[in-house]
């Protein structure tokens, strides 16, 4: 899942996590029987950069980029980010605190002494050295002896070196802070500033880059997803006072035309970035947007409100697109958003990058909760409601609460989930994970955070779904949610069984029942009363929703069929009778574009391609980048996903 230019480049450990059987297929199948969803009322796994990277105040390039890289990897689709205006580089940068200039000591205010010679290794610790000011090269030398060391990537020795960094050498205060500059074997120093170890690499464009390369990776019909960031922005601390409070920036200091945070999202982004004008110009045309699709993929009923204006056009007010539109119509998957402003970036005018970034509170909406000693969430919870329809009450969209405090074994079984998680997830409530797990960042143990994403999956139960039954046409086939083991998540089946079947109102998500009578999965369809339908819960409060269902009814521990099956294709999970596989080839290519070509067909597209950049002028380069996603096959536009 690793790309060309290395910036996105996971552990293989994080990769299987996710990519391998039946992890892919659970992960792949839950995705898809939400697609029809608003993307608001997805319960995805979101993570603190801050506690998940840059623990101990270190920022090392080659770290952070492993970090996120593995965060990506295990699944994690919404993060919360810092990002600091570093006023004297005039650049956004993940760093806390200013980096100086081209070593100029007139300019910065900071003298600047060089350090020993340190490696610092992809994935393994970052370079641990102490945590103060130094002021004299005596104190330096010591250093060199005690504390220059950094331990190989492993994951087996994820925690040894957690807090290996040695006790600060005793100095009297210094008036003027001095920046000690650590060279490395490959790479920009290591600058220790005050109590932050940074590199000059640390900045927001890094990580835009490094998204931009991991949204190519995956840019397949059953890879793909979608990505939030939600932006924090400060202005980093002073050389001066590095350990001190920012100060408030005076226009003068602030980004110019240019240096804007729009401006660098776009600089990677801009043909994945769906905006908050992307949103505004289809809220006002429904029908020429988000309804002008086939009709397998018209949004769910129920989820927000529509009116209709004079000329028929439907418009909406609060409604936000289903996956299905912005991934394989649109091709757009990534949504930033602003998300707390600090008092020293008060001056800095948010307002002239909400054409691309969202208005803070957005993608989020903060929702109290309260957890018992087991995780059972005991408040704030979207179930159980007497509403059956999404109202100013029972409407979950974008929220999001941090569960309980989670102790987390290093090596912990992904079978297991961890309950406060699982019942944020559940109640429908985006959770927010603001602290480390195992007393490690991301970078050096991928696998808690992995644990941390599973405990979201709340459609099929550990294990599943199991591989079809060599010689059987229909077992294993079919799809039933139990009481058992697992209560209210999925099993697979022999559609030939008789069970009763999942019926839900169209236009009522959250209404279900369970069926008196019993059938094959065949006919299934025709136990269900009218208005209700046999269906599939799209999203994990529904699914709360149907196990209600279920326990209420007059057989509680008899399975009930959900309405999805790989009937047409084995690993290929689809609603309906008459589904068929969206990952095969059509020829109505407006629907479903493939994101896996032949060969043959691929070295031709790569002539083609060759020849066409030689052949296009210099100033189409820009946009040959951002387009580098798109080829040509057949005379269509071939995307990486299907619309």
């Amino acid at each position: 899942m690793s790309s060309n230019n290395n910036l996105y480049d996971p552990d293989q450990a994080a990769v299987n996590t996710r990519w391998i059987q039946p992890w892919s297929e659970a992960f792949r199948a839950q995705r898809d029987v939400g697609l029809r969803v608003p993307i608001d009322f997805h319960t995805l796994a979101a993570i603190s950069l801050a506690e998940a990277c840059f623990v101990d105040n270190q920022f090392e390039h080659n770290a952070f980029m492993k970090c996120f890289s593995n965060l990506l990897g295990v699944g994690f689709p919404r993060f919360d980010v810092n990002v600091y205006w570093d006023a004297l580089r005039s650049t956004w940068s993940l760093c806390p605190v200013q980096l100086p200039q081209d070593d100029d000591e007139a300019q910065n205010n900071a003298p600047v002494v060089s350090g020993p010679t340190i490696s610092i290794s992809t994935g393994a610790a970052t370079a641990r050295v102490p945590e103060f000011t130094a002021t004299m090269p005596q104190a330096i030398r010591i250093r060199q002896e005690t504390t220059v060391a950094s331990a190989p990537a492993s994951l087996s020795s994820a925690g040894a070196d957690q807090n290996h960094s040695s006790s600060p050498i005793a100095t009297s205060s210094p008036s003027q802070p001095t920046v000690v500059s650590y060279p490395t074997v490959k790479g920009p120093p290591l600058l220790q500033i005050g109590r932050y170890n940074c590199t000059s690499q640390m900045t927001f464009g890094l990580l835009t880059g490094l998204l931009e390369d991991f949204l190519q990776a995956t840019a397949t019909t059953t890879g793909a997803a979608i990505t939030f960031l939600n932006l924090n922005i400060y202005a980093a601390a002073t050389l001066s006072d590095p350990n001190g409070p920012a100060p408030q920036l005076t226009p003068d200091q602030l980004p110019e035309s240019g240096d804007t945070l729009s401006q660098v999202v776009n600089g990677n982004l801009s043909s994945l970035l769906y905006s908050a004008n992307n949103l505004a110009d289809q809220r006002v045309n429904l029908n020429s947007t988000w309804y002008n699709v086939e009709w397998e993929n018209l949004p769910a009923q129920g989820y927000y409100q529509t009116s209709e204006d004079s000329t028929g056009t439907i418009i909406t007010q609060n409604g936000w697109p289903t996956e299905a539109f912005m991934e394989f119509q649109e091709f757009k998957r990534v949504i930033v958003s602003f998300g707390t402003v600090d008092e020293s970036m008060a001056a800095y005018n948010i307002s002239g990058d909400f054409e691309d970034i969202f208005p803070p509170g957005t993608i989020t909406r903060e929702r109290e909760v309260t957890f018992a000693a087991t995780g059972e969430q005991t408040s704030g919870c979207f179930y159980p409601s007497s509403d059956v329809t999404v109202t100013s009450q029972s409407n979950s969209s974008f929220a999001r609460a941090s569960p309980s405090t989670i102790n987390i074994d290093a090596n912990p079984d992904l079978n297991a989930s961890i309950a406060s998680v699982a019942n944020l997830t559940n109640c429908g409530i985006i959770p927010f994970l603001n602290q480390s797990l195992a007393g490690s960042t991301a970078d050096k143990n991928p696998l808690p955070y992995a644990a941390y994403v599973h405990s979201t999956l709340w459609s099929w139960a550990p294990g599943q779904p199991l591989n079809i039954t060599r010689g059987s046409s229909t077992a294993n086939r079919c799809t039933v949610m139990t009481n058992s083991a697992y209560p209210g998540r999925w099993e697979v089946a022999d559609c030939a069984n008789r069970y009763r079947a999942a019926c839900q109102n169209p236009s009522d998500p959250y209404y279900w029942e369970v069926s008196s009578d019993t059938s094959d999965y065949n006919t299934a369809e025709t136990l269900c009363r009218s208005p209700l339908q046999f269906a599939v819960p799209h999203t994990a409060l529904e699914n709360a929703y149907l196990h209600a269902a279920l326990q209420g009814s007059r057989e509680p521990n008899q399975p009930v069929y959900v309405d999805i099956n790989q009937l047409d294709t084995a690993d290929c999970w689809v609603i309906g009778i008459n589904g068929t596989c969206p990952y095969l080839q059509s020829t109505d290519t407006n629907r479903t574009r493939i994101v896996v070509i032949p060969t043959v067909a691929a070295v031709i597209i790569f002539v083609c391609a060759a020849l066409t950049f030689f052949i296009k002028c210099a100033s189409n380069r820009r946009e040959d980048r951002r387009g580098r996603g798109r080829k040509m096959v057949g005379g269509w536009e071939y995307e990486g996903v299907p619309s």
